[in-house]
């Protein structure tokens, strides 16, 4: 007897499933539709399988990249056809950026009702293009189709999204209706071995390539070592050994799992300002860099790398793509970091204690004093005070949303304490699809999690607020009207476009509505004691703290001044 259409469905999209569970992928993220009925019944039933629901797509897409985030494993997103693809794209973007591996389940219809005008049918083939590592359209249901052509391609995606560079794949998968079994189901998952077992290797260096590169690199003094976080490094320790054994100071970029170690001997906070103070002075200029990772939230520190024109540049990640933005880049090193610094200290030999290394501690002690000094005197709740007092925490894990509230963080917060965890989207660097991402993140944790966002970018997302429920989420909006980010840029200057398609002011003087409309507890600290106070609230909550524009460019402006007095 031949199957029926439904039946096959509901087999087929069982078998994705299956198999995708088997390869490590158990957090799956659906947004109502129809077209995608097959792969929502399949994961659902399925008892290994995770199941987070959300009305709107383009949330659910940036709290699945939280989630991978957060457990450092592939989450599969399923949506139906149409414009929820467009809703999910810059989530896409973003992943691809960031190298995080999203499994997109994409539903389709058949063939014969593509480019006829059908509704609810546009050419989903290949729309993500540029943005994912595999993309596959797989036929309809059909019993005359293998099964192992299924488990094939799936496993071919997984192993794509899980190489190096790390990404999003799409799985477009055609339904013919009726799209699953009339009546009351009974859908069974035999958990059995998956058809193709994936191991996914990390690249490694041979000991010739070590010793040229400890021949490199150790025939410089004047050098420094600067780590992102795109690439996080397993057992920091080892850097720290390379550290001192090259005696170079460390710059960690606020992303990077360096930076929330806490206080080492190498690692030199508040750079940021420090290359303000220092400016063109050839005392500090490196002959020598090594680069851990790729990106850096620092413009301030990639504009100085790119002037000082270093002899040598290394830049050291797990992939063969050219990040080079200071155009500085002399040697790439392709190797996953971790593995390389657990094995690079054989090949180098000690060093006395250097001044170069003196001069950069010495420095950097001057200006974690002052800073601290400043923030004595000027107690008051305010953006950079915020940032600056956040450094006492321990053992948590916070997410930093893009336009100022990371800039603050990059430039304010070094923190004292371990086991801080940092997060944030900078793969494109978006205001869209925060909240979902750090709820998401705080998710794939398991722990609690502290966001900061500013105005636009909690409104931007506000669609997103009930995916907060199952994490375990602090919200701190900083409400200054507006994108006070463009205060720090020359297009200030230019009063007669600046506030109103610059700074563009929305007059929203509370969000205490929005708490309310999501049912969430909300504060409204007036001083940092009523911040603390908020902080320690058990449930979630929105923690919204008024500032006047330009009052954090200002207080930066003190501080540097201060600085400059050294």
């Amino acid at each position: 007897m031949t199957k029926e259409t439904g039946q096959l469905n509901e087999e087929w999209g069982r078998l994705i499933i299956k198999e995708l569970v088997h390869h490590g992928v158990t957090t799956f993220c659906m947004a109502p539709g129809a077209r995608s009925t097959p792969l929502v019944i399949a994961a659902a039933s399925h008892p290994l399988a995770e199941t987070i629901v959300h009305y709107d797509e383009r949330g659910l897409a940036f709290h699945a990249l939280g989630i991978a985030k957060g457990k450092r494993k592939p989450v599969a997103l399923i949506i139906t056809s149409g414009s929820a693809l467009g809703n999910i794209f810059p989530a896409v973007m973003e992943a691809h950026h960031d190298q995080v591996p999203l499994i997109l389940l994409t539903a389709d219809r058949p063939p014969e009702v593509r480019d006829t005008g059908g509704n609810q049918t546009t050419d989903q083939v290949g729309l993500f293009a540029k943005f994912v590592r595999y993309s596959s359209d797989l036929p309809c249901p059909d019993p005359k189709i293998p099964q192992g052509v299924v488990e094939r391609v799936v496993a071919q995606g997984i192993s794509r999204a899980l190489s190096q560079p790390k990404g999003p794949i799409q799985l477009n998968c055609m339904y013919r209706t009726p799209l699953a079994q009339k009546g009351e189901g009974g859908i069974s998952h035999q958990i059995s071995h998956a058809e193709t077992a994936l191991n996914i290797g990390k690249l490694t260096l041979s000991p010739q390539d070590y010793k040229q590169i400890a021949r490199e690199l150790t025939s410089y003094e004047k050098g420094i070592i600067v780590v992102s976080g795109t690439h996080p490094i397993d057992d920091p320790e080892n850097l720290y050994k390379v550290a001192q054994i090259l005696q170079w100071p460390i710059f960690p970029d606020i992303l990077s799992n360096v930076r929330g170690d806490g206080e080492k001997e190498t690692i030199i906070p508040y750079h940021n300002f420090i290359l303000n103070i220092i400016g063109a002075n050839a005392t500090y200029a490196p002959d020598a860099i090594l680069q851990i990772g790729d990106r850096f939230v620092s413009q301030e520190l990639m504009d100085w790398i790119a002037s000082k024109k270093p002899k040598l540049h290394c830049h050291l990640s797990s992939h063969s793509l050219s990040r080079d933005e200071t155009h500085t880049v002399t040697r790439k090193v392709n190797a996953d970091p971790s593995i390389f610094l657990e094995n690079f200290p054989a090949y180098l030999s000690a060093r006395m204690p250097s001044n170069w290394l003196k001069e950069w501690k010495t420095l950097s002690k001057e200006v974690t004093k002052r800073i601290s000094s400043y923030f004595k005197k000027h107690e008051d709740l305010s953006e950079p005070h915020i940032f600056h007092r956040l450094k006492d925490y321990e053992n948590t894990a916070f997410f930093f949303s893009n336009s100022m509230p990371i800039r603050n963080g990059n430039t304010l917060f070094f923190p004292k304490g371990k086991g801080i965890q940092l997060y944030g989207n900078r793969g494109l660097s978006g205001i869209d699809g925060n909240i979902a991402t750090a709820a998401g993140i705080a998710k794939g944790l398991g722990r609690p999690l502290i966001a900061c966002l500013g105005d636009l970018s909690f409104l931007h997302d506000l669609n997103s607020l009930p995916l907060l429920k199952g994490a375990a989420l602090k919200l701190i909006v900083i409400n200054n009207d507006g994108g006070d980010i463009f205060t720090f840029l020359p297009i200030h200057e230019r009063k007669e476009v600046f506030k109103t398609y610059f700074r563009t002011p929305h007059h929203i003087l509370s969000f205490k509505e929005a708490a309310k409309l999501f049912n969430l507890k909300y504060e409204s600290p007036m001083t940092m004691v009523d911040l603390e106070k908020a902080l320690k609230i058990s449930e979630n909550v929105i923690i919204e703290i008024k500032t006047k524009g330009g009052e954090n460019k200002k207080i930066q402006q003190e501080l540097l001044t201060v600085l400059k007095e050294l």
